[in-house]
């Protein structure tokens, strides 16, 4: 298991990437790109000011499908034309020393056609989220499941010739990758549903190929996987099958797994232990982990140096740049100031959800 004090020395990701330190800037979507998903000024202005005192800036949701944005204002890496404004992006990243990776991401049923500009909506299978504002999805036939698989390897491309030092692979929060992995969401009976090993089909399928791309980059280029360890519904997904996952996920060349949590402690609610979620992930992977969920507190950040190497921060650096600065210090802590959305820069609905 991974042990270290704190996260603000150098932390080495992958075999060749550094990091100043081992804070990161959550993957979030601020939905400030262009309406065609190009990145837009306040995209790299809200980078630019969130990236400034972390050793990571993952750049959230960026959709590798038209039919797989998650959210109006969402970043595109589907086609190539995206490519000059992903490179602005990056660049802006890397000049305040923060290393950027992009994350990749399939809404699979958790969108609808207006986000995807009248494009059909995909998943699984023909069943409606039970939450989001999502319709019908049309089922994903064989052929429709390898064409998703070739634009996760082609926007990996595209991150790369953006300049990104890697990419994530949004496997969480219900989305396209965790939906085939969900016996709630992947009511199939070919060779993608059914079993775990079928469930877990898919996701392999997409991390091998982008893997394989990833190969082919000059410069140090990272693959991370993000996931939600197990779904509260009856008969989601379970720990255990998350558990399976990761050790699979453990045996292949990724730099990092990420966990998605609503608190980094969590206790497990799909199996009986004693011990935290993360503690249970951690003991069955070597590779390091990036773990995020309500951490506010210099003690929540020496909990979690236990066993992460690496602290994905989300609010707090959202509402303050400089909290990897003066979280340590309570006084700082407890000390309100009002802020507006124009600061921040985030969209005021985004603001308003914080």
């Amino acid at each position: 298991m991974h042990r270290q004090q704190d996260y603000d020395h150098p932390v080495q990701l992958g075999q060749q990437l550094t990091l100043r330190n081992g804070y990161c800037l959550a993957p979030l979507s601020t939905q400030t790109a262009l309406f065609n998903g190009e990145v837009s000024r306040n995209d790299c202005y809200f980078h630019q000011q969130h990236a400034k005192y972390v050793g990571l800036d993952i750049v959230g949701s960026a959709y590798v499908a038209v039919n797989g944005s998650t959210a109006m204002g969402s970043i595109s890496v589907a086609d190539d034309q995206k490519i000059p404004g992903l490179r602005q992006l990056a660049t802006t990243i890397q000049r305040t020393g923060a290393k950027a990776i992009l994350q990749l991401v399939h809404a699979g049923r958790m969108t609808n056609p207006v986000i995807t500009q009248g494009t059909a909506v995909v998943a699984p299978s023909t069943i409606q989220a039970t939450h989001g504002a999502g319709g019908l999805p049309e089922t994903l036939t064989a052929q429709a499941i390898d064409t998703i698989v070739d634009q996760f390897g082609a926007a990996t491309q595209r991150a790369i010739l953006a300049g990104f030092d890697g990419v994530e692979l949004h496997g969480a929060n219900g989305f396209l990758l965790q939906q085939f992995l969900s016996p709630l969401s992947n009511r199939r009976t070919d060779a993608f549903g059914g079993t775990l090993e079928n469930r877990l089909r898919v996701p392999l399928m997409v991390v091998k190929r982008v893997l394989q791309v990833a190969k082919q980059a000059s410069q140090p280029f990272v693959v991370g996987y993000r996931f939600s360890p197990e779904e509260v519904e009856s008969g989601g997904l379970s720990l255990v099958d998350s558990l399976v996952l990761t050790h699979l996920l453990s045996h292949l060349p990724l730099s990092y797994l990420s966990l998605s949590l609503r608190r980094y402690n969590q206790q497990p609610v799909t199996i009986k232990s004693t011990k935290t979620v993360v503690d249970l992930i951690a003991a069955e992977t070597t590779l390091p982990l990036m773990v995020a969920g309500h951490i506010r507190t210099a003690s929540d950040v020496q909990t979690v140096a236990a066993v992460a190497r690496l602290v994905a921060i989300g609010r707090p650096l959202m509402v303050d740049p400089h909290w990897p600065l003066f979280f340590r210090q309570p006084e700082r802590l407890k000390t309100t100031r009002e802020v507006t959305a124009a600061e921040v820069g985030i969209t005021q609905q985004l603001f308003h959800y914080l």
